[in-house]
């Protein structure tokens, strides 16, 4: 995330600007990148678009970023500046702010000591890499993210494997076992990790006891989940009775019906709120929750930065 200073004396679209230059050259950024439209980032920094657009067009006369019809600014020059250059700016702008440090009254020491400590921080900040989860159905992949995303406090994504050619960006790609050959070959740039999932075991318990002339409901936050988990729930459990499977993404007008039918109501997490008001009429029912593998989870964190 971009950090601006409202009260420096560096204009602010020059603070934009540079630490779009930042991240170019700390590789954030590559080459045919697309940075964020100048709406979105000016709505993230709290600032007005043309102050980001005017940011954008100073980048674009040095020849670091262009900007494409109907794509948005990208980025055409990523290769960091040479060392004399760099030399040159690095040594102006620490003059300035060890005149303004001194100026304040800081002896040697006390500055030695804050510029160890932003440096520090400036490398637990700068860890932007993009995190994906995905699943064949929305469902597993927000589970998943959503467990991730408590674990490591920080932004974890979630699509659908048919939806992964929006997220060409990302950095770290986590994926289920059976579908990692699949994703490697639709995505050459990103890291791609295999994860295990569990389905809940008091759910799975039910189910298994249920006999072959009852019937099992299964409703689901979106219909994308019914063909996957319906044969899930069955390789699982041996079930091979009759199941009804119904999302609440289409209403829950068949919810009463559904009920009347089945001999267990399963749901989903993502369903529980719309059938809450339902289940005192369910003979029994039972949540299944979707819950990445404890291993899972410490092998991503011990991949992440």
């Amino acid at each position: 995330m971009i950090e601006i200073d409202k009260t420096s004396e560096v204009a602010i679209h020059t603070q934009v600007a540079n630490a779009i230059r930042f991240k170019i050259g700390n590789g954030n950024y590559r080459k045919d990148d697309k940075l964020p439209p100048t709406r979105l980032l000016a709505s993230q920094l709290g600032i007005s678009f043309h102050t980001v657009r005017k940011a954008y067009n100073e980048l674009a006369a040095l020849g670091i970023i262009e900007s494409k019809p109907g794509i948005g600014y990208t980025v055409i020059n990523a290769e960091p500046l040479d060392k004399s250059e760099r030399m040159e700016r690095g040594a102006s702008l620490l003059s300035t702010a060890l005149r303004q440090a001194v100026g304040l009254g800081l002896d040697e020491d006390e500055i030695e000591y804050l510029f160890a400590e932003q440096l520090q921080l400036l490398d637990a900040s700068e860890d932007t890499s993009k995190i994906v989860v995905s699943g064949p159905y929305k469902e597993l992949g927000q589970a998943c993210a959503i467990q991730l995303a408590t674990a490591f406090q920080r932004e974890c994504h979630s699509c659908t494997l048919d939806d992964l050619s929006k997220h060409v960006d990302a950095d770290l790609l986590i994926v289920p076992f059976r579908n990692v050959k699949q994703v490697l070959s639709m995505n050459a740039r990103a890291d791609v990790v295999g994860i295990a999932y569990d389905l809940d075991e008091e759910a799975l318990g039910k189910i298994s006891r249920l006999m072959d002339h009852e019937t099992l409901g299964l409703v689901t936050r979106y219909s994308d989940a019914i063909a996957s988990l319906s044969k899930e729930l069955r390789s699982l459990t041996r079930f091979s009775g009759q199941m009804v499977a119904v999302s609440v993404e289409e209403g829950d007008s068949y919810l009463a019906s559904l009920i009347r039918e089945c001999d267990l109501m399963v749901y989903t997490l993502g369903a529980e709120r719309a059938v809450r008001p339902f289940l005192d009429r369910a003979k029994k029912h039972v949540r299944l929750s979707l819950k990445l593998a404890d291993s899972s989870i410490e092998r991503i964190r011990s991949i992440l930065p």
